[in-house]
């Protein structure tokens, strides 16, 4: 097959940067050819990249010593969309001429689509006339020709559809969904398929209504005439991409737009639910965890404030000392405000991911290690094991002691530990007990020569019926007391934190412990939900654990 002819995209400009080089842009995309020589072979290249040429035949006419630096800028501009095939092309009429810059800037053959697009047909239907409306002038303005009403039966939920038919290719769908406010359009990568309307609907519906607000109240024309043109957009893209041969976005994109004119593209993850009853092979070793931060933003499609399944993690007013808290739809705690923010998003996300309760381990978390850790930790601390209660291994260590005096010093809370050990099987299971639930009224500062750290009463009292307040598990009995006294610290200081965990394997030190113990004694043996790649495409990793 001969090599295709290609050429600059019209949109592409250069700027010089004097002894840095050149920068190259087209839209919000930039690529800096840097070097001082840079400058003079981009005005010796640049005419001939606009009239067209082969790849292969440019670089053989280029002198030797300079082919790698050419092959070099070649590879960026082709990585960054700035050439496009040499096809046959015709002068633009005022309409093509709209829609050409957007079409330029999506596919290799802009001419292909812009051919596609004159005899694509498009059937609209809309809730209200000046919607409808809207909508045919935007396609109208965007280059389609034949746009006619849509007659079939309307979407429920959906302000507006458009039905797109490109020649060769099957029927493609656009909508608009609003409420209270808030309009979306697309999707801008796909077309719109019966999973991604479910989806739309049940994010519309759960909606809050604006203060102030008049719900019977028109929508603003500004308003409609910016989504109306969103979505004329979105089926450009349709037709470019079919025309390109690009695949649909598994997740797609949508612009959502406010009253106010602010508009975002957000992703609309479609993520099915975890089935811990269908498991498959887990992936290989666990790998070191990048930073805290990172992970938080990887997992941000998932805490979207529009589309994602649960609410952003923040510490938001909640106190930050001894330990840091968060909330999303449940609480998180951790050594710091980060690590907490990550437990709190990790706990919300097990109320949405999994598709029914189980006897197996379930775990989930930003790294393979955290999932392996979670699911390991759920599965111990939830089983009826032969726990055998067992004297204290130790006295406390530093930072376990730090925390007791948190709990009973600082917060005045009258506790005492016992620890557990599964027998022959080198694992550890700490519990935090206390009388009562700790009251402000009604509990008194322990006397601190009874409960300096180094006196701590580790077994309840006989005439006590105590209640355990936080516990953790882990092969090495400190780490797991560090836990349970962190989470107990993390109930008292949170009292009104909805949902924190209290019985839980989440820290670093626990999870990496039990990944370490899970591995060496062939216990526990650990696999892959079903429906398990969705959601690691998203940054989160998912566990199930059950015995050997």
């Amino acid at each position: 097959m001969p090599e295709p002819m290609l050429r600059l995209k019209k949109a592409v400009r250069a700027r010089s940067l004097a002894a840095e080089g050149v920068a190259v842009s087209m839209g919000a995309t930039a690529v800096v050819l840097r070097g001082a020589p840079a400058d003079a072979v981009w005005r010796a290249l640049e005419p001939v990249l606009r009239s067209g040429f082969t790849r292969a035949a440019l670089v053989e006419r280029f002198p030797a010593k300079g082919r790698a630096v050419l092959v070099g800028i070649l590879d960026q501009l082709d990585e960054h969309g700035f050439l496009r095939e040499a096809e046959e092309e015709h002068g633009l009429s005022a309409t093509e001429q709209a829609a050409y810059p957007h079409l330029e800037a999506l596919t290799e053959r802009p001419f292909a689509a812009l051919r596609a697009l004159a005899g694509t047909t498009v059937r609209v239907r809309a809730e209200s006339v000046p919607v409808e409306a809207a909508v045919r002038r935007a396609l109208g303005r965007a280059g389609f020709r034949d746009v006619s009403a849509d007659t079939g039966p309307p979407e429920p939920g959906v302000l507006a559809t458009v039905r797109s038919s490109v020649p060769g290719h099957p029927e493609a769908l656009h909508v608009i969904v609003a409420e209270h406010g808030v309009w979306a359009a697309g999707p801008r990568d796909a077309s719109a398929s019966p999973e991604a309307l479910a989806a739309l609907r049940a994010w519309a519906a759960a909606l809050d209504e604006p203060a102030g607000a008049d719900p019977g109240a028109p929508e603003s024309e500004a308003a409609r005439t910016l989504v109306a043109a969103q979505l004329a957009l979105a089926v450009v893209a349709h037709v470019a991409r079919v025309t390109g041969g690009t695949a649909d976005a598994a997740n797609p994109e949508f612009l959502v737009t406010t009253d106010e004119l602010v508009s975002e593209p957000h992703r609309l993850p479609l993520l099915p639910p975890l089935d811990a009853e269908r498991t498959g092979d887990f992936p290989p070793a666990p790998e070191p965890a990048p930073l805290l931060t990172d992970r938080l933003d990887a997992l941000a499609p998932l805490w979207d404030r529009v589309f994602g399944p649960v609410g952003e993690p923040a510490p938001g007013d909640l106190p930050q000392l001894p330990v840091g808290l968060a909330r999303a739809e449940a609480g998180g705690c951790g050594a710091t405000t980060a690590e907490a923010r990550l437990d709190a998003l990790i706990a919300s996300l097990h109320a949405v991911a999994w598709r029914a309760p189980g006897p197996a381990g379930r775990g989930l978390g930003s790294t393979r290690a955290e999932a392996v850790g979670d699911a390991v930790g759920d599965l111990v601390l939830r089983a009826t094991v032969p726990w055998k209660e067992v004297d204290p291994p130790g006295p406390m260590s530093a930072p376990a002691r730090r925390l007791w005096a948190a709990l009973t010093l600082r917060a005045g809370v009258t506790a005492t530990v016992r620890f557990h050990e599964l027998e022959d099987a080198g694992l550890w299971r700490a519990e935090v007990l206390t009388p009562a639930p700790p009251s402000p009224d009604t509990a008194a500062a322990p006397d601190p020569e009874s409960t300096a750290p180094d006196t701590a009463p580790l077994t309840p009292a006989a005439d006590t019926d105590p209640r355990v307040l936080a516990s953790s598990a882990a092969a090495d009995p400190d780490t797991a007391l560090r836990e349970a006294l962190l989470r107990a610290v993390a109930a008292v200081q949170g009292e009104d934190l909805p949902g924190l965990a209290a019985h839980a394997a989440r820290t670093p030190d626990t999870a990496a412990s039990l990944v370490a113990w899970a591995a060496a004694t062939g216990r526990v043996r650990v696999a892959a939900p079903a429906g398990a790649a969705p959601w690691a495409a998203h940054g989160l990793h998912t566990a199930v654990a059950t015995w050997t």
